[in-house]
């Protein structure tokens, strides 16, 4: 089997993909839509791509590909919790660091414990926290990264601080994606059921499409609009169902929504693996 990530080594892709895949089956690419792309072409059983982070939102390359390029089913959702930590190389002294190294957003989730502590160490960003501990590793300079744990086995550095972003709520979730169809509803606790559709452009219409859905007791746990290709201003809605008791219901309630709409398609219909 082959799974594939997006790389490099040591980031969050690499670290989710590691929840479900073993090291040897798992390859990293360069850009979401290669992942998705490669498993579209059979290069790749398996994709696992992130879709959405609990601060900075919906991975819109995931959603659209999904939506509109691509004949894919997802087969589970691995909610990985955002945990950054300050790295070195073996027996750096903290005490006189001469920078920290990371990607933009790590340097910005880690923003009060670097002031707290490094105030005068100048924080410089990089292409990635992989890309970062990679940096410290190759650097006779006494210098630190901050990156996910898994950057540290990959490059062989020492935890100096562990969970030091601000945030202790943050996560992103992934889908792991393949082309076997999982597009048959099933209710159960900790799972879910994706689907996508448009409707027409007229006042009250998406309300009774989500009214179907509460006549069946069915949650919906997320809801994105996503502009529709070459139609300006008219939209495709991505929804996440929960319904943990009554398949039947679940189902019933698809059809239902599926004839009173313009384009529908389920996108799988898998559990949920919650590392948090």
């Amino acid at each position: 089997m082959k799974a594939g990530y997006l790389g490099p080594l040591g980031t969050f892709s690499h670290q989710a993909a590691l929840e479900v895949f073993s090291e040897n089956e798992i390859h990293p690419y360069d850009t979401i839509f290669q992942v998705l792309m490669a498993v579209e072409e059979n290069e790749l059983d398996y994709g696992i791509v992130p879709i959405e982070n609990s601060t900075e939102g919906t991975v819109n390359a995931t959603v659209d590909a999904l939506i509109f390029d691509l004949n894919l089913y997802i087969q589970k959702l691995v909610v990985l919790p955002i945990r950054q930590n300050l790295m070195v190389k073996k027996g750096a002294d903290m005490s006189v660091l001469e920078t920290v190294y990371s990607h933009p957003h790590a340097l910005a989730q880690c923003r009060h414990y670097l002031y707290e502590n490094y105030r005068n160490v100048p924080a410089i960003s990089t292409q990635s926290t992989a890309a970062a501990a990679k940096l410290v590793s190759e650097s006779e300079k006494n210098i630190a990264a901050v990156a996910p744990e898994v950057a540290a086995k990959v490059y062989g550095l020492e935890l100096a601080a562990k969970g030091i972003q601000d945030s202790k709520i943050n996560y992103t979730e992934f889908v792991v994606v393949s082309k076997n169809p999982t597009d048959r509803p099933i209710a159960g606790a900790n799972r879910k059921t994706t689907i996508c559709f448009s409707t027409v452009h007229e006042p009250g219409s998406l309300y009774k499409l989500l009214d179907i859905l509460a006549i069946w007791d069915v949650n919906m746990s997320r809801i994105v609009s996503r502009p529709m290709r070459d139609h300006p201003r008219e939209y495709v809605f991505y929804i996440d169902l929960e319904k943990a008791d009554n398949w039947k219901d679940l189902q019933d309630a698809l059809t239902m929504l599926e004839r009173k709409t313009s384009f529908f398609k389920i996108l799988g219909s898998y559990p949920v693996l919650d590392k948090r």
